[in-house]
């Protein structure tokens, strides 16, 4: 029977990837990755072909949305991997592929791996279940600025939840906002809005490459978030609602006034 296995990488490197994804790897006929949903250290991809023994085909955003491009090679293949950074289906093209391979009687295996969603929280000190809805801050762009991650912002805050803010990733022009690039975004989309609990003094989180031995943590303001430096992508932004004692003390300890 025909097989795709859909295998997470992690967040940081070759490393980090399940070693049952590594020997799927040396099993498939076919690999194909993409990396425009987040990001690893460099030459991460070319150190994984040479572990895998394998050549690794990197796929554009288009090529992966419409599916053809993987499903397709079974024709010549009867085992296909499909790299991803992060966990294999957090994203909702992943999911797509899934379907429809199995529509297509292929067996889909997958094989998971560290995310955003429970690293950056985790590594923050704030409690998982404590969550509400995910937003993401894109680019602006000319006749694009919307206002609706604040929206989701405030309904989190409402209900006294934390809420995680994935930062835009424009992997073919290589451009990654930073979690300061997002936090002025969102004072602007308070300014645009106006009447919003958001404002300059709100306290948020900015993780900066969570995962990575120079992973960077900051709790302050948004105003002064807005004008740090944190170094180099990926960065994402948490903005906390209701906080247990034992949150606050983990906050606390990387706090900048």
């Amino acid at each position: 029977m025909k097989k795709l296995s859909l295998i997470g990488m992690g967040i940081v490197n070759e490393r980090s990837i399940p070693l049952l994804g590594l020997d799927r790897l040396k099993e498939a006929n076919l690999i194909f990755a993409e990396l425009f949903t987040s990001i690893l250290e460099e030459g991460s991809l070319e150190r994984l072909s040479q572990l895998a023994g394998k050549e690794i085909r990197l796929l554009d955003r288009e090529d992966v949305e419409e599916t053809e491009m993987v499903l397709g090679a079974f024709e010549n293949a009867d085992r296909i991997c499909f790299l991803t950074a992060g966990d294999p289906l957090s994203a909702t093209t992943h999911q797509e592929m899934r379907l429809d391979a199995e529509k297509r009687g292929v067996e889909v295996e997958i094989i998971n791996a560290a995310s955003i969603f429970t690293a950056a929280p985790g590594i923050s000190g704030l409690q998982q279940y404590k969550f509400g809805r995910t937003t993401t801050l894109a680019f602006p762009e000319e006749g694009f600025f919307p206002t609706s991650p604040l929206d989701v912002i405030e309904s989190n805050l409402e209900r006294g939840l934390h809420s995680l803010v994935l930062l835009d990733i424009q992997a073919h022009r290589d451009r990654y906002m930073s979690a300061p690039e997002g936090a002025a975004l969102l004072l602007r989309m308070v300014e645009k809005k106006g009447g919003s609990p958001i404002g300059p003094e709100t306290m948020m989180v900015a993780v900066a490459r969570a995962g990575h031995h120079d992973r960077k943590l900051v709790y302050s303001s948004l105003g002064k978030l807005s004008n740090m430096s944190l170094g180099p992508p990926p960065h994402c932004l948490i903005i906390p609602g209701k906080l247990h004692f034992l949150e606050e003390e983990v906050l606390d300890s990387f706090r900048v006034e």
